[in-house]
């Protein structure tokens, strides 16, 4: 990290470039980054994220994970909202070399809810279950020019692990009442966690991950998304508008089918997470980009797997494509995992600093 740049943090003129206004420089951006990886970068093991150590403790271990992401060149810290939904989850050994714990992922075949008594009996979370206390830390140690991000999984996600995603899909037709009621459940509950992020003075836009599609389509039909999914994100864009927010949307997969209705009913400021094998993110940026502000782009396998000249030459070819007419911020086209080589993260850092003259 002593290769970076001085740290400029200057989330207004994130905000800008994230509503397609003039820009001088591509900002940094990133869904996540994994403890793994921000443990490496300090060089000592970072004060870990529990409650249980108190208060105090636990605003260090919140103050030493902004100060990196500040280090590193970022104009915004991202917090969640964490809401104690109950989902059966498979796990297994973590195999990446750094990883110290499981890997989990959700069963996709059945979910807690199969039935309307389930869906009565489930142990729906209420808003004061719901965890802001990484936003609450946060607020008073951002550094000057920083803000922050509000962020929750999304309506699809959280009803398909509710569901299962296979039982979701044939429930579409064989109850569709009962999908209706856990899709509208759980999107009441993010909408009320949404309207606490925008209480806090320093959160700047709200961010759902919600993922819709798979390698060559959506995961549900556009008119299923249309119908149950759609309009509870138009709310949550409507609400960070009203409050003077942005909305931005990660979703992973091909959701070609559904963009004009994300532009142009729901109105998201900006689209996040791309994969070369789906569209690359400067054809996204040649399609959309008038329309929508583009985050990310540049692959999560090639930043595993390939060298760090490969990172930092496909990194300039999409900041060369994606920068005119601003509208962009770069990094990865997903999140910085576990298993992702730090030297390869340094070096589209590197690069992006490089590009904007910093270097």
């Amino acid at each position: 990290m002593r290769r970076l740049p001085k740290p400029q943090p200057n989330v207004e003129h994130f905000k800008q470039v994230l509503r397609r206004g003039p820009s001088d420089r591509v900002p940094l951006v990133e869904l996540a980054i994994a403890e793994e990886t921000l443990t490496e970068l300090h060089g000592a093991p970072l004060i870990p994220l529990s409650r249980q150590d108190g208060p105090q403790r636990f605003r260090e271990a919140i103050r030493q994970r902004i100060q990196l992401w500040h280090d590193l060149g970022y104009d915004y810290f991202r917090v969640r909202a964490e809401i104690p939904f109950k989902v059966e989850t498979f796990a297994a050994h973590d195999t990446a070399k750094s990883a110290t714990g499981e890997r989990h992922w959700a069963n996709e075949h059945e979910g807690a809810i199969k039935s309307l008594a389930d869906f009565e009996a489930y142990p729906w979370p209420t808003p004061a279950a719901v965890n802001f206390s990484a936003a609450e830390a946060a607020q008073s140690e951002l550094p000057d020019g920083m803000g922050m991000m509000g962020f929750s999984g999304g309506v699809l996600e959280w009803s398909s692990y509710l569901l299962g995603l296979e039982g979701m899909m044939l429930l579409l037709y064989d109850n569709p009442d009962l999908v209706r009621a856990v899709v509208d459940r759980v999107g009441q509950i993010i909408y009320d966690a949404f309207r606490v992020f925008c209480d806090m003075e320093k959160v700047f836009a709200l961010w759902l991950g919600d993922d819709m599609g798979f390698k060559t389509a959506t995961l549900l039909q556009p008119q299923h998304l249309r119908n149950y999914i759609l309009p509870w994100h138009k709310r949550y864009a409507e609400l960070a508008h009203h409050t003077g927010r942005l909305f931005l949307l990660h979703s992973c997969g091909h959701v070609e089918a559904i963009m004009p209705d994300l532009i142009e009913d729901v109105r998201i400021d900006a689209k996040h997470s791309f994969e070369d094998v789906i569209i690359p993110v400067e054809d996204f940026k040649q399609r959309w980009g008038k329309r929508v502000a583009v985050m990310g782009g540049v692959d999560v396998d090639l930043l595993s797997r390939g060298t760090e000249d490969d990172v930092r030459r496909r990194t300039s070819q999409i900041l060369t494509a994606c920068a005119p007419g601003g509208g962009y911020a770069c990094g990865s086209g997903n999140s910085i995992t576990n298993y992702m080589p730090t030297a390869n993260y340094l070096a589209m850092l590197e690069t992006i600093h490089r590009f904007n003259g910093r270097m």
